[in-house]
């Protein structure tokens, strides 16, 4: 989600996305944009007048005596309730990144409520930075002139492995700077 979710990378006072508690280093993903928020707002109006353009057929439908409508019924409410706590789900995700000596730890959370967490000792390893490319697209195969800005340049991933070998991905980004940033400022704590 680091495409999405900027993660800070340098120590500032005035943001309170990043602190440093007890030689602990805290870092918390920044949220989306307002602009993002009135898409959200605008999904929400539109399911809001489907729901009222359709409540009397629906209501219709649930108390009918035919069961495949019921069930179809039944199907269109749960869309309508899962759809939206789904969408606004996303909007209140947050990563948290801390990490003090060998141990770092990344969690997951949604309406500030941890639902994964991953616990690293770092001691006999490091913090690596990878780049990630799929596949280069026709734009970079071709070299035409006016398509630099359509090449697929992949994206940049800060992993450590756990005890098992396992990669966990601490944050990922386009920019290779941003992330060179933030792997230095974890390896100062």
């Amino acid at each position: 989600m680091g495409l999405v979710f900027q993660t800070p990378i340098e120590l500032n006072d005035l943001d309170d996305r990043i602190k440093v508690v007890d030689e602990r280093l805290i870092l918390r993903t920044y949220g989306l944009p307002m602009i993002f928020w009135g898409y959200l707002l605008a999904v929400f109006a539109v399911l809001f007048f489907m729901i009222l353009a359709i409540k009397a057929p629906l209501m219709t439908v649930l108390k009918g005596d035919d069961q495949i409508n019921r069930i179809l019924g039944i199907c269109v409410l749960t869309l309508f309730i899962v759809g939206p706590s789904a969408l606004l789900a996303f909007y209140f995700y947050e990563k948290e990144i801390s990490k003090k000596g060998y141990q770092l730890i990344v969690k997951h959370k949604v309406f500030f409520i941890p639902f994964k967490t991953h616990s690293l000792s770092l001691e006999n390893q490091e913090i690596l930075l990878e780049h990630f490319l799929d596949s280069p697209n026709m734009a970079v195969q071709e070299q035409r002139d006016g398509m630099k800005g359509f090449e697929n340049r992949g994206y940049f991933k800060l992993i450590a492995k756990n005890q098992s070998g396992k990669d966990i991905l601490i944050d990922r980004n386009g920019r290779r700077g941003e992330m060179k940033k933030l792997k230095s400022l974890l390896d100062k704590y």
